[in-house]
């Protein structure tokens, strides 16, 4: 739940940036949430009160990118709270109705996807804990068995384009303070990674984008011609979720890599060992982190 901190003071902001040796004087913090003050928790309350104090009314009347978030955020919170309080007690919720009039859930998690695109195609620091509070709460939606069974059905493709937009927000983000930035955008798709139907779609995406990098790379190098310095430094990020996803696809024994092992895994590996041959003396990093993710895609047959 958000905490009273989220009031964060504007003086601090500087304290909370990586250091890049860069004036960002201009740029402001997150502007509080002008619900923020409401947060109450107690330590002497049951379950049940603390559920229903968790989430304040919602307050339309603010200003601030957040109220494309309030309101799915806060629907999704009371979703899976019923969905917890309702587990094992004496009130059992049928959430099988879900498959037949799944509209007003698919509809929350479509407007909260929107609203953190928004959110991520124009960062602000240091990053409100409302943002991170919406991460979560989608997290938790997809992780809940009984509920992301019947999410996924409907809004598979949304999620699947949401992942698409923050790639493409890693790749083409060209701002000078954008590591912190792009870090943040990494940590979203790899806890969205932990779902195991997007988890294979995230990887597949993964890939596709690596291996038109190195392809364009070492067409660039063939013909000496100029390369984008910057796509270049915002691949890195790219290639340690792939790898990260793919190194927790192999330590998991009972889950197989079979679903990406299709025709983008054979693009990817087709012509590697050229590709990373051609590239490593001038690029040895990014050689490196193709050769690790080769590695991993072909852990099966080596084990």
């Amino acid at each position: 739940t958000l905490l009273n901190r989220e009031c964060v003071n504007s003086t601090s902001y500087s304290s909370q940036l990586e250091d890049s040796g860069c004036d960002v004087s201009n740029d402001s913090a997150f502007d509080s949430l002008g619900i923020a003050s409401d947060f109450h928790q107690s330590e002497h309350v049951n379950t049940s009160k603390r559920w229903l104090e968790r989430v304040p009314p919602l307050n339309l009347c603010h200003t601030s990118k957040e109220q494309f978030l309030t309101a799915p955020v806060q629907f999704l919170q009371h979703l899976l709270e019923i969905r917890k309080l309702s587990e094992g007690g004496i009130l059992q919720a049928d959430f099988s109705e879900l498959e037949n009039d799944p509209f007003t859930i698919c509809n929350s998690v479509s407007q909260l996807l929107d609203g953190l695109t928004i959110f991520y195609n124009s960062p602000k620091f240091p990053v409100s804990n409302f943002l991170t509070e919406a991460v979560c709460v989608l997290i938790s939606l997809l992780t809940d068995t009984k509920l992301s069974n019947h999410v996924l059905k409907k809004c598979f493709k949304k999620l699947e384009e949401f992942n698409k937009n923050l790639i493409q927000i890693i790749l083409r983000n060209s701002s000078v303070n954008r590591f912190q930035a792009l870090h943040s955008v990494s940590q979203t798709l790899i806890l969205l990674g932990r779902n195991n139907i997007l988890r294979n779609s995230l990887i597949l995406l993964l890939l596709s984008e690596v291996r038109q990098f190195a392809e364009q790379l070492l067409q660039a190098q063939q013909v000496q011609s100029v390369y984008d310095i910057t796509q270049y430094e915002n691949i890195f990020p790219l290639c340690m979720i792939l790898e990260q996803l793919l190194q927790n696809e192999t330590e998991k024994s009972n889950v197989s890599s079979s679903d990406y092992e299709g025709e983008e895994k054979i693009k990817f590996l087709k012509n590697l060992d050229q590709i990373i041959l051609h590239l490593s003396d001038e690029f040895p990093l990014f050689s490196l982190y193709l050769w690790r993710v080769s590695v991993l895609l072909n852990s099966d047959q080596m084990q």
